[in-house]
């Protein structure tokens, strides 16, 4: 297998603008959940966002960088409490995953952005069987 690449040298392929609002979302993925380890996914070109956890971590995000905009997503976005509107996914028929879009820093909202990113992890390192009945209570509602 070869070697994955760090995340800077992943986010270096994008225009600098992109580069310095993925890396303000790192940062807040710091902030909400310090435990987090990022992982390039080269396949997907994106960060995957963990918690530790044995036998393997626990994927809870994403950030995904393209020429005009970032994404930071949710592995179980469907289950998260937020301002109407800013979770995307619903309307592409994304069973779970939900994200937000930004394409310029002001659209960053650090104190929603990080209670979001640290419920996203709390949600993914709930048992299973909570978990899908959080899940399949957030399906009704949706």
């Amino acid at each position: 297998p070869k070697p994955s690449i760090t995340p800077n040298e992943f986010l270096k392929a994008f225009p600098l603008e992109m580069q310095a609002l993925a890396n303000t979302l790192r940062g807040l993925v710091r902030q909400a959940r310090p435990d987090t380890i990022e992982d390039v996914k080269s396949g997907w070109q994106l960060i995957g966002l963990h918690l530790p956890n044995k036998p393997k971590p626990i994927y809870y995000g994403f950030i995904i960088p393209h020429p005009n905009s970032v994404t930071l997503g949710f592995q179980y976005g469907i289950a998260l409490k937020a301002p109407a509107g800013l979770l995307l996914g619903a309307e592409e028929k994304l069973v779970q995953v939900r994200y937000i879009s930004i394409r310029k820093p002001s659209e960053i909202k650090r104190k929603l952005f990080v209670d979001l990113i640290s419920s996203a992890a709390d949600i993914a390192a709930m048992p299973k069987e909570l978990r899908f009945a959080l899940l399949v209570s957030a399906h009704h509602r949706s």
